[in-house]
């Protein structure tokens, strides 16, 4: 039977976005380069067999890692380097935070009652 691992495939998707966005931007400061960076590295941070424990977090963490994979998608084919395209670019960022924020506070949510009896 073929066991799959989705902490497994979600830190091989964080890493080909890392290594894919960090190729595509390299020229970019390193505080840009850093702030558009920084979600991946939580996503591989958090993809492990202790933190994807119970249903609700596999599936809050595996569908925001995917949502943010996506969306770096769009950062990798840009549509050139005019200051419209950056804005575009930094609030696609700031949406994929928003997205690891969102899904780590249901994850908070839902297991606060289990954590704290």
């Amino acid at each position: 039977m073929f066991d799959l691992k989705l902490y497994n495939f979600v830190r091989v998707l964080s890493l080909l976005c890392f290594v894919s966005i960090a190729w595509k931007h390299w020229d970019v400061s390193i505080l840009g380069l850093t702030y558009m960076l920084l979600p991946y590295i939580l996503i591989f941070v958090l993809a492990t067999k202790k933190t994807y424990c119970s249903r609700i977090r596999i599936s809050c963490r595996t569908v925001g890692a995917v949502a943010v994979s996506l969306v770096s998608i769009g950062l990798v084919i840009e549509v050139g380097s005019d200051p419209q395209a950056s804005i575009g670019m930094m609030y696609a960022v700031a949406m994929q935070y928003g997205v690891l924020f969102i899904s780590e506070a249901i994850i908070g949510l839902v297991t606060y009652p289990e954590s704290n009896p």
